[in-house]
């Protein structure tokens, strides 16, 4: 396994901390090499400690590692807060003078104010790092300005003479810190950049989806954004309406009308479109909710990480019905399941949920070119000419599914309201026919369990422990299983229905230890009400901040 390296940069928001990490970002998976990058920011517009950092290496990396190699801060006193980041080989860079603080790295004056007032420019300090770092990785300078080319576009001049200045800069002062990185000599099959969300928006394309809908809300936003901007492109409908309630019943009547409709929000806007939840479940209208995760109660930590809506998501909605909960585990996963919960939304007819964090949501990773994927679109039982004796809620259904019509086809009318209903749809409060249209709704779950995305485990068939996790924790664990002897690493993909195949494999190890970013322990609370479970231990991480891969093999030492 090839070294991880790590650089970040901090400083406040408004000096380009976001754009400079994804130049770096492209120039690194320019030369071919594999990344994760993490972006910290606190609910300002501007001001504020905000970081930027990119793990890489030539071989796969899964996930950001805590130990930074080289740390840049862009305005003096950025540095104090990550003292425990670095080791005694960390280079940190600062436009100040440093106090003595051995053990702690090497501390270097980098002028950047000096260079850019030379450049007429004071907010390329970033680019002028950019162009330290590229000199002391080796990287190749060519590659590094074509991609600067290509991100600043009208901008790339001045962008340019900063990224020269601090490679020239490097060049006559910092030779003896120069780290010669091996480069892969074939280009990466994974040459594009995406985060979460824009691999979530690249699924939704990609199954077919053509109505989107969202509120601004960090960390969902960044979908909206790019959905948005490729609607024209791709014969889309994406609405910002005035509200989450909105937002929800506009996608309902869309996805009712026949669109492969879907919603993205957090944690706040996803209560507001719970009687819609319910109301899809009674109506049988399949649409697909995005829902991506940051820390509650209440506006909680806007701007941060966490786990805390798995229980949320599985029991949204009040009232008994079926549902789907999944959780992508990477960038890859999110493209693959925002796809996926269409077809799953179209084929059994009731909400599809796909929970996703701020983690995985606004990190970056490389991955293949999501535009040029193929996928295969499924609509579910679509009758194309009713019958005049056509029933939309037909017993009996096999699954629990009855075919849908299109509104406007010649007898194909219905009624699709929040009441329990007939077979056509009309309001009913009978007892038998209440418990028949609960039963044809449950009758779902099975069938549902056959079509979701199934368990994945890692590691070692015969290693006597088992890791248990889900959603963007996998990222971490992933990076530390080659590090851990003993283990192996089950990720949980479908949550809601639980595949029960589950309770078997857990029973065959030893011990088995639980991750999760929340407070409670909430996939152990779901294990528990599924079947007899205890985990010998968890690690629950509820600060706001996503694991890093030393914490998982710190805690796993000490077992």
């Amino acid at each position: 396994m090839s070294q991880v390296l790590t650089v970040k940069i901090a400083a406040p928001a408004g000096l380009g901390i976001k754009s400079g990490g994804l130049l770096l970002d492209k120039i690194l998976t320019a030369h071919g090499l594999n990344l994760k990058d993490y972006t910290e920011y606190p609910s300002l517009v501007r001001g504020g400690h905000n970081s930027f950092q990119v793990s890489f290496s030539p071989d796969p990396v899964f996930a950001v590692h805590f130990q930074v190699d080289l740390f840049f801060s862009l305005l003096g006193g950025h540095w104090q807060p990550h003292l425990t980041e670095f080791s005694k080989d960390t280079l940190v860079f600062g436009d100040e003078e440093f106090p003595e603080l051995p053990g702690f790295g090497t501390f270097i004056n980098l002028p950047l104010k000096q260079i850019s007032l030379e450049l007429n420019n004071q907010l390329v300090v970033n680019t002028i790092c950019i162009g330290v770092i590229a000199y002391l990785y080796n990287l190749n300078r060519k590659i590094a300005q074509t991609c600067i080319q290509a991100q600043y576009g009208k901008y790339a001049d001045v962008n340019l003479l900063a990224f020269d200045a601090g490679f020239t800069y490097a060049q006559n002062h910092l030779t003896q810190y120069a780290h010669h990185l091996s480069l892969p000599s074939k280009a990466n099959p994974k040459s594009h950049l995406a985060d979460g969300n824009e691999s979530f928006g690249w699924g939704f394309i990609k199954g077919g989806g053509n109505f989107y809908a969202a509120y601004p809300m960090t960390p969902a936003t960044g979908a909206l954004h790019f959905l948005a901007e490729k609607q024209k492109e791709h014969n889309l409908n994406v609405y910002h309406p005035e509200d989450e309630i909105a937002v929800a019943n506009m996608a309902a009547g869309a996805a009712f009308a026949g669109a492969r409709s879907a919603v993205g929000t957090s944690g706040g806007g996803f209560v507001l479109m719970d009687e819609t939840i319910s109301f899809c479940g009674v109506t049988e209208i399949g649409m697909v909710y995005y829902l991506v995760s940051r820390p509650g109660p209440a506006t909680g930590l806007p701007t941060w990480t966490g786990q805390g809506d798995l229980l949320h998501a599985i029991n949204a909605g009040h009232g008994e019905f079926p549902k789907v909960v999944l959780a992508p585990g990477s960038q890859e996963e999110s493209f693959e399941f925002s796809a996926e919960a269409l077809n799953l939304a179209a084929i059994l007819q009731t909400p599809v949920i796909v929970l996703s964090d701020k983690y995985l949501g606004e990190s970056s990773s490389n991955v293949p070119d999501f535009s040029r994927q193929k996928f295969k679109v499924d609509h579910g039982l679509i009758e194309p000419k009713p019958a005049p004796s056509f029933y939309r809620y037909s017993l009996p259904a096999k699954n629990g599914i009855s075919p849908r019509s299109i509104p406007g086809a010649p007898n194909g009318e219905f009624l699709a309201n929040s009441y329990e209903h007939d077979q056509t749809g009309f309001a009913t409060e009978d007892s038998t026919q209440a418990t028949q249209m609960a039963k044809k709704r449950q009758a779902k779950l099975k069938y549902t369990q056959k079509l979701c995305p199934k368990y994945k485990l890692f590691g070692p068939k015969n290693a006597p422990n088992l890791i248990i996790s889900w959603g963007s924790t996998a990222m971490p664990i992933l990076e530390s299983l080659p590090l851990l002897s003993g283990f192996s690493f089950l990720q949980i993909r479908t949550l809601w229905p639980l595949d029960p195949k589950i309770r078997l494999l857990i029973s065959k190890y030893k011990k088995v230890y639980l991750f999760e970013a929340n407070q409670t322990g909430q996939l152990t609370t779901l294990l528990k009400s599924q079947f007899a479970f205890s985990p010998n231990r968890q690690f629950l991480k509820y600060d706001g901040r996503p694991f890093y891969p030393e914490e998982i093999i710190g805690f796993l030492a000490k077992k």
